[in-house]
């Protein structure tokens, strides 16, 4: 256990450079990767942990975290305190999350399709990304999946495999293929963990 937390140190110290910023206190467990090819291009703010060993996660974890910024002039911003485990986000445009949020294993996050839609050969040619904003205290279920051009409101919960295109409100319950708004949240300061 010991040895993994020095590795993850080291990790992390190695990765914040000009390419990335990494804030105060965060980590970057040694399995996960950022991938940034646009300086300045990723910013994780401070005491957010990214990725985390499988052992003694409550549900299988298929792949460690992969941060993939590759656009041309794309950003990836990730708030404070925040726990991405097992996710894989790639922006062409980009993709910006909120501070305390929670997102489990095999999480997705893309803001392109990749292929073109409208093509009469498929191998060629990229679509027009367009960037995903998740705003703050946002809690994603594993194995959802979250495409190009999304919205997602502060307090919002998305269930557990839905597939997420939209705009979304704050305090929504999103869950289904295709997602959809199938309740509200009533958040009020009782439940804020701050107060015991």
């Amino acid at each position: 256990m010991l040895f993994s937390r020095i590795l993850t140190y080291i990790h992390s110290l190695r990765l914040n450079n000009q390419y990335n910023m990494i804030g105060k206190n965060s980590r970057v467990y040694y399995r996960s990767r950022i991938i940034n090819k646009v300086k300045r291009g990723v910013q994780i703010g401070k005491s957010t942990i990214l990725g985390r060993s499988s052992i003694g996660y409550h549900t299988g974890m298929p792949f460690y975290t992969t941060i993939l910024n590759d656009g041309n002039s794309s950003h990836i911003n990730i708030g404070d305190n925040c726990r991405i485990n097992g996710a894989y986000i790639h922006a062409k445009d980009f993709i910006e999350i909120g501070n305390n949020c929670v997102m489990a294993a095999g999480i997705t996050i893309i803001d392109s399709n990749a292929h073109q839609v409208n093509s009469l050969d498929r191998t060629k040619g990229q679509d027009t990304p367009k960037g995903i904003k998740i705003g703050n205290n946002v809690w994603i279920g594993l194995n959802a999946i979250i495409l190009k051009g999304t919205e997602i409101g502060d307090n919002c919960v998305v269930g557990a495999g839905s597939v997420v295109k939209g705009v979304f409100a704050p305090n929504s319950i999103i869950q289904g293929n295709p997602a959809m708004c199938t309740s509200s949240l009533s958040i009020n300061r009782m439940d804020d963990n701050s107060k015991h």
